[in-house]
């Protein structure tokens, strides 16, 4: 602490101290015990709290609710006048799709195992999975694959 801010407080105390003592006549415990007080009071008072970081930055607009879960917003991704499937849903069975087929060793990005992948998943699957124009019925057909090559406790 600098003597700036010492120095008064310790000026505030004594005042006070004679203040209780000789004005307000208390006993003289008290009046050191509200006068020490006082001056602590005085001194925390002059302390400066840093300056909170946050109060110049940018500010960033929050993105609009969405409303609903991702199931749903996969459903509505599915066009039932076409039969295309959108991107959403067409990526997110990709992924469960790899990640299953990863877990038989076999990876998409390899030519090699091409053929061991359309023996399980089914031929030219996964080519409609990757392509820009993806039916409903490969998405099912994707599912019906992911549901074979992980089968649940029931069907085991």
């Amino acid at each position: 602490m600098i003597r700036s801010r010492i120095l008064p407080s310790v000026l505030i105390a004594v005042l006070a101290a004679l203040l209780l003592l000789f004005v307000i006549r208390v006993e003289p415990a008290f009046a050191v015990a509200w006068a020490a007080l006082a001056g602590v009071l005085w001194l925390c008072a002059g302390i400066g709290l840093p300056a909170d970081p946050r109060a110049d930055a940018p500010g960033v607009p929050a993105a609009p609710a969405r409303y609903g879960t991702a199931v749903a917003r996969m459903a509505w991704s599915l066009n039932s006048r076409t039969g295309e499937a959108g991107e959403l849903i067409t990526r997110r069975v990709r992924g469960i799709l790899r990640h299953r087929l990863q877990r038989e060793g076999l990876d998409v990005d390899d030519p090699t195992h091409s053929e061991r992948i359309d023996t399980l998943i089914g031929p030219g699957l996964w080519s409609a999975l990757s392509g820009s124009h993806t039916h409903r019925h490969d998405i099912e057909r994707a599912l019906d694959a992911i549901d074979r090559l992980s089968p649940s406790k029931e069907q085991k």
